[in-house]
């Protein structure tokens, strides 16, 4: 499932700071806690099919999961 359009994906990445394959500035509890806060998992071997950074978990979470709680995910990042 595809979720997010190319432009959209950019958009997320850029935002969650991506590119160096780590995620802002997430140590890996933080960002095993920040997700648990929505009921996710992200250490779940389903988000670890292209790989274990937090990167390519985030990645594969926007691929699987439906929209609105992708936009759920993003709206919380500032926090």
């Amino acid at each position: 499932m595809h979720v997010l359009n190319y432009h959209q994906k950019v958009v997320f990445e850029d935002l969650f700071d991506m590119p160096s394959g780590s995620v802002l500035n997430f140590s890996n509890r933080t960002f095993t806690e920040f997700f648990l806060d929505f009921g996710i998992n992200i250490n779940d071997p389903k988000y670890k099919t292209n790989g274990e950074s937090k990167a390519k978990r985030l990645r594969c979470l926007w691929e699987q999961e439906e929209r609105l709680l992708i936009i759920k995910v993003l709206k919380e990042r500032d926090i």
